[in-house]
């Protein structure tokens, strides 16, 4: 059996990041609307965080309808822990990188000459990310496969069930 704070903690960690990436997709759209256009580094992002957001939303579901046992809940704690680091830094990234509707023409000139700078910080950001979105839709596609066993049916069960249909 999970501590109970692991259970307690992978909820809370589901919350904030998706807080965390609403927030970095809002920041896009925001400097996307303002400019016309998200910096090439970003675009991948702003089409991948609404997957993490989806997958964080079905296992928080699972979980607060119980159907996640203690131990899943503690293996996939690691994974969401790193989503969340990983968006934060994205954030942070982003606050420094993306001129606010504020900027002077000189501040928004400075911040674009930056961002060329940061693409290897935002690849790298991203491809630690993807792994962690992989590894929970992974989880999610397993656990919703239609090729699991039927509860409470044997394997020769099964099979004898399949046959009886083709007979």
């Amino acid at each position: 059996m999970a501590d109970p704070l692991t259970v307690i903690g992978i909820v809370a960690n589901i919350v904030q990041l998706v807080d965390f990436s609403t927030k970095v997709l809002a920041r896009l759209n925001e400097f996307q609307s303002t400019l016309g256009e998200i910096p090439r580094a970003f675009r991948h992002i702003k089409a991948e965080l609404p997957v993490l957001q989806e997958t964080l939303r079905q296992t928080k579901d699972t979980i607060d309808n119980g159907a996640i046992e203690d131990s899943t809940k503690a293996a996939l704690l690691p994974a969401v822990e790193g989503c969340k680091n990983e968006v934060e830094a994205l954030d942070g990234l982003l606050a420094e990188t993306l001129p606010a509707a504020g900027d002077s023409r000189l501040k928004k000139t400075k911040k674009a000459l930056w961002s060329i700078t940061q693409d290897g910080k935002v690849e790298s950001i991203t491809k630690v990310l993807r792994g962690y979105i992989a590894t929970l839709t992974f989880y999610h596609a397993a656990t919703s496969s239609t090729l699991r066993p039927l509860k409470g049916v044997h394997l020769q069960e099964k099979y004898s069930l399949i046959a009886d249909g083709w007979s």
